[in-house]
This record gives structure tokens, sequence and C-alpha cells, in this order.
């Protein structure tokens, strides 16, 4: 079993680090072998928007930064996290960047959700489950809910974790299934 743990290089803190050691501890102690990648700036540019990761590579990106070892390392995972700072009821700047940059994985084809909005189709038959644990000092009920209801518009079938007290996350871990999901991210 591999795990593969993300999270924000630039916007690292004490509490970060925390999160990022119970995290690693819960996961090597169930028996999963982990992996990390610690983004900025200078590992990821921005996507392009050149479709060149559908037409030209399909699966890949074209960029050629630090995405594609990004992408594997996850596409090879049972699950993936991401430890991310909540920013004004959002993902970090780095972090949104990693879920947009998933693009790769999906077909380039749009299907419509029972809610109305679209969504591009699984590339593969199975993916990762993805857990996104936010943290931040001070979060308002509505910085956690927008938080939230965004992660939920870009993975339907992610799990979301809401860290105020690191010593509670074992136990919110513990009741996730970490294995891989089939069907629409």
């Amino acid at each position: 079993m591999k795990a593969f743990v993300v999270s924000d290089e630039e916007l690292r803190s004490a509490r970060s680090a925390q999160i990022n050691d119970v995290v690693r501890g819960f996961l090597k102690a169930r028996g999963y072998g982990v992996e990390e990648a610690h983004l900025d700036r200078d590992t990821l540019k921005c996507c392009m928007g050149c479709f060149g990761c559908w037409v030209k590579k399909p699966g890949v990106c074209v960029i050629g930064d630090g995405m594609s070892s990004v992408n594997n390392s996850a596409m090879t995972s049972d699950a993936v996290f991401y430890i991310c700072p909540i920013v004004f009821g959002q993902f970090s700047a780095n972090i949104k960047n990693a879920v947009d940059r998933w693009l790769p994985n999906m077909l380039p084809f749009f299907e419509t959700r029972p809610d109305g909005s679209t969504m591009h189709p699984p590339r593969y038959i199975d993916y990762p489950c993805q857990i996104m644990i936010g943290y931040g000092e001070n979060l308002t009920r509505e910085d956690a809910r927008l938080f939230t209801d965004i992660i939920k518009k870009h993975r339907g079938g992610a799990e979301v974790l809401i860290c105020g007290d690191p010593a509670e996350l074992p136990e919110a871990l513990g009741r996730l299934s970490l294995s891989r999901i089939g069907g629409h991210l």
C-alpha cells in the first residue's frame, strides 16, 4: 500500500509540519509506504491551457516541470493527502495549481453532473482516494464550508477534513477508506 502526501512548501508553518507528521505517522502505523511532495512556485508552473495533455501526449502534461512526477506519484498511490492551508475559504495557490494540473488524468470530453455542472470523464478505471486536510488559524464556519464546497466541486469523491487540533486527526483518518476508487473523481 502506498500513500502520497502533498503540502504547500511556501506556506509551511509549525502547524502544517505537525499535521504532516501526524498523517505520516498514521499511515506508517498502518503499513503504508509514504512519499511526499512539498510544492512551491519553483516546482510547478501554471497550466497554460494548451491541451497538450489531451492532444500531443495524452495523459501527460507537456509543460515539463515537476507536475509529471507529482501526477505519477499520485496515480500510483492508493491514497493522496493534500495538506492545505485554507486561504480566504479556498485552497492555497500551490495546492490549487496541483489540483488543476490533474487535467491529464481526465478525458477531453464533458459530461453533465446531476446538479447541472459539467466535468471531464475519467481517463482511467480507478484513481487514488483523495483526502484534503484544510487548516488555518481562527477559521470561521463559513471558511470551512466554502473550502469543503469548492473541493466537492473539483473532486466529488474527495474526503474533506478540517483540522483544528492535530491530535484529533488520527481518529478522523481512521474513519476513512484509504483504498483506490473507481469511476468519477
